[in-house]
């Protein structure tokens, strides 16, 4: 179930396309963890925007002069293995610059991937058990 970051440059996403990315993220997200396909674990991958005023962005010490896109995504450790990380980040590299309002420019984007361990991640005051949410038991 993973929880996902999407920093960028105010203006740069829509409400549409903030709304189709949410729902192709989510989609790519519950694919690479191989999760169940089951509307309660749909719930449980949120997506979040946050937008940046031009002057908040650096880079190398200096306020950022290209614009840049950048996916935070916390996941259970375990829950990509090799090929799901590069498909992942494949993918949502391709839904976020494919939904960006471009301005000439491709935005580049960056995907970060932080493993938690189980131990580490809790919903509604319990652990969570990547075996249990890609096997359908609750």
């Amino acid at each position: 179930m993973p929880k996902m970051f999407v920093h960028s440059p105010t203006g740069t996403f829509s409400l549409e396309a903030r709304s189709r990315v949410a729902r192709a993220l989510t989609d790519l997200g519950i694919k690479c963890e191989k999760l169940s396909q089951t509307d309660a674990i749909r719930l449980g991958v949120w997506v979040f925007f946050n937008e940046h005023d031009k002057g908040n962005v650096f880079q190398g010490g200096e306020a950022a002069s290209e614009q840049q896109i950048a996916l935070i995504t916390y996941a259970i450790e375990g829950g990509f293995d090799d090929h799901a990380r590069e498909e992942f980040i494949s993918g949502a590299t391709s839904i976020l610059a494919d939904n960006a309002a471009q301005n000439q420019v491709r935005t580049p984007v960056y995907v970060v991937i932080q493993e938690t361990p189980e131990k580490d991640w809790g919903m509604h005051g319990k652990h969570v058990s990547l075996a249990r949410m890609r096997n359908n038991v609750s």
